[in-house]
């Protein structure tokens, strides 16, 4: 069974200081999570994982720097995976580029989604010009429903640039979202830690005071806020930064104000949302509205970048009709 069908050729991964000193079975989940432990077992004894040119055991422990190897060639035709996708690409030299990434659109195959990527896009893009051992990385990822900035290494070089930064938080984010309500005051600080959820709300993040919470910063600004119309609460337009970059951080932390994302289907309310404006143009959000606008980062040509997207059309659209109510 392929384990990457965005990639027609096999899969190379370096160990980064977030990902060594652990088995090799630990280090090959953490690069495939939708690659199932047994599979991976299955992988390593038929020496289809190698470590540093040598296939090795699921508890070889790999070493900061090791380069480990799943040979998965593809079959024919999947380097096509991904040619109807669309990329709005808002820049692009010979080290990165930068997608303007819309929402819905998932950006690495898991499970359920193992040919309509962003990934399985970008092989498509560059499978004339992409030398057979090199290797295409994002540099960052965002959820299927947000929409916004991902940046991408086209070389190794790129990647561990990339990856530095991301990894010890040496870049900056920027992210507009469209809550619920009237956010007040006009700027603040959430700082409360975030962990798993329990029982029922195991895939949930929630926020924690125990050894399983871990630091959690968000500032946010108020941009524009909406007065209440018949059957709402109103709504507010926020700037959210995270200092910190857990997993559904700037969702819970407005959740915890009390002013989740709209259309937030775990921290507030799952259904579409449609305004109306005084010429009756109506405009609806059926996704929680969440978009990386900006990301400030090192180039890895040693300048600082900033990077700017404009808003998904679903989010420029709704607040037009809210500019017009």
């Amino acid at each position: 069974m392929p384990i990457d069908p965005a990639k027609p050729f096999d899969l190379k991964y370096e160990a980064t200081p977030t990902y060594s000193e652990i088995r090799l079975d630990q280090f090959v989940k953490a690069m495939v999570p939708s690659m199932s432990r047994n599979k991976i077992q299955k992988y390593i004894k038929n020496k289809q994982v190698s470590v540093n040119g040598q296939p090795q055991r699921s508890n070889w422990i790999v070493r900061l720097g090791d380069m480990v190897i799943l040979h998965c060639k593809e079959p024919e035709g999947a380097a096509e995976a991904g040619k109807n996708i669309q990329l709005d690409i808002i820049y692009e030299d010979e080290d990165i580029v930068a997608v303007n990434k819309q929402p819905d659109l998932v950006v690495h195959p898991v499970a359920l989604h193992r040919h309509d990527t962003l990934l399985n896009a970008m092989y498509w893009r560059y499978k004339d010009i992409l030398p057979e051992d090199q290797d295409i990385s994002l540099g960052n990822r965002l959820d299927k429903h947000t929409s916004g900035v991902i940046l991408v290494a086209k070389n190794t070089h790129a990647k561990r640039v990339l990856q530095d930064q991301f990894e010890n938080r040496k870049t900056r984010k920027i992210y507009n979202a469209i809550c619920s309500g009237l956010v007040e005051p006009d700027t603040g600080e959430v700082d409360k830690p975030l962990g798993p959820g329990e029982g029922l709300h195991r895939t949930f993040i929630v926020i924690r005071y125990d050894e399983l919470g871990k630091p959690s910063n968000t500032f946010f600004k108020v941009l524009k806020r909406y007065e209440p119309r018949t059957g709402d609460a109103g709504f507010t337009l926020v700037r959210l930064e995270p200092h910190t970059g857990r997993q559904h951080q700037l969702r819970v932390h407005m959740a915890d104000l009390g002013h989740p994302l709209i259309c937030d289907d775990r921290y507030g309310s799952a259904e579409p949302v449609t305004v109306c404006d005084q010429a009756g143009r109506e405009a609806s959000i059926a996704r929680y509205a969440l978009h990386a606008c900006e990301l400030t980062f090192t180039h890895p040509n040693g300048s600082e970048m900033t990077l700017n997207a404009p808003l998904a059309p679903d989010m420029q659209e709704f607040l037009g009709v809210l500019d017009n109510r």
